[in-house]
């Protein structure tokens, strides 16, 4: 981190202008902090540096914030020299270890960082957040999902490791419909990891996954089954009889028997498709 060379003082709040890279959102939990610096004062000075006849904020613009909805005419500041980069970087440093940003916040940050300012690679990035490569791209990935997932995530605060499972899907349609099943069923990190590994490897689907999420489902699915195969079996036995009955016009005879076979050709086929979610059931069961 930045070793910040500076100086402490109190600066009006009329002088001071806001960050032009804003990291957290500036709503949240605000009135607490406000009650929290009315009661006790601001604890940690606002970071800014100068800029032109101003003073531009590096890092504590929710401080700030709180500081004027309380009407204080000055706020204590660190005044700093910094450039653009090492600016950027002191702000995302002191949110990153205060763990003020959410996943989705970090991602941002470390995207702007990489790919649109260019300020260097994921290692390079990784290091001066003292945070792993793969945290960093695992951060990265989660904003490159699209915003109907990002607003289902912020909306009903999914696991972001939950999420993170997705990310071998590269389909975002797939990607969308597995985000509203894990809300809408529950579904815990290990049952999506098993789901999209069975979806990657082409042993399961997503339709017939959201049918049997939980045990009682596929009972009820393998009943139905079940009464369905009885019943056609049923009327295969009463067509038989119908058939006996009717050997001697060919004409009829061969229409029967026609029927017959397109029965038990369906009793084939339910039987198949139920051992086949048989399969898919015990696969995501992992049994």
């Amino acid at each position: 981190m930045h070793k910040l060379i500076g100086s402490i003082e109190d600066i009006d709040t009329c002088n001071i202008l806001p960050s032009s890279n804003v990291l957290r959102s500036m709503a949240e939990n605000l009135d607490e902090l406000t009650h929290s610096i009315k009661r006790i004062g601001l604890l940690q000075p606002v970071i800014v540096r100068v800029s032109n006849a101003n003073f531009e904020i590096i890092a504590g613009n929710r401080r700030f914030e709180a500081c004027r909805k309380l009407g204080l005419k000055k706020v204590r500041c660190h005044v700093v020299d910094l450039d653009d980069r090492a600016a950027f970087e002191v702000s995302l440093i002191e949110n990153v270890h205060r763990h003020s940003l959410n996943p989705i916040e970090e991602g941002q940050a470390f995207k702007k960082y990489i790919h649109e300012f260019g300020w260097g690679g994921v290692s390079e990035l990784a290091q001066k957040i003292c945070k792993s490569p793969s945290y960093v791209t695992r951060r990265i990935k989660l904003v490159n999902l699209p915003r109907s997932i990002l607003d289902l995530i912020s909306q009903s605060g999914i696991s972001i490791t939950t999420i993170e499972e997705l990310f071998p899907i590269p389909d975002d349609n797939t990607r969308t419909m597995l985000t509203k099943l894990i809300h809408d069923k529950h579904l815990s990190s290990r049952t999506v990891r098993k789901l999209v590994k069975g979806i990657t490897s082409k042993k399961v689907d997503i339709d017939s996954f959201a049918q049997f999420t939980k045990i009682d489902d596929y009972d009820r699915l393998c009943k139905s089954f079940d009464k369905a195969i009885i019943a056609l079996r049923i009327s295969v036995d009463k067509l038989t009889t119908v058939i006996e009955k009717v050997e001697d016009n060919w004409i009829l005879y061969n229409v029967m028997v026609q029927h017959k076979r397109m029965l038990n050709d369906q009793v084939d086929l339910l039987i198949k498709q139920k051992i086949k979610y048989k399969k898919k059931y015990l696969f995501l069961r992992g049994t």
